[in-house]
């Protein structure tokens, strides 16, 4: 089970970098101010930002589970 749990918490951070990646990719690719660009942009950033909470949360349970 332990290394499940790890395996999950290593995909999980690759999923966030992977989200912080196309978020810098759309940024770059859309550098007008449309209403299609500021769509693609927004949705890269709720992506990251919910993916980023997910990690601080499985951090968090780790930290307290954990042994002091």
């Amino acid at each position: 089970m332990q290394t499940q749990d790890r395996l999950k918490r290593l995909q999980l951070i690759g999923r966030v970098q992977l989200a912080y990646e196309q978020l810098k990719d759309t940024m770059q690719r859309y550098h007008d101010d449309s209403p299609r660009a500021r769509a693609a942009i927004a949705a890269a950033k709720k992506r990251l930002s919910l993916l980023n909470r997910a990690l601080a949360m499985l951090a968090l349970e780790a930290a307290q589970s954990s042994p002091a």
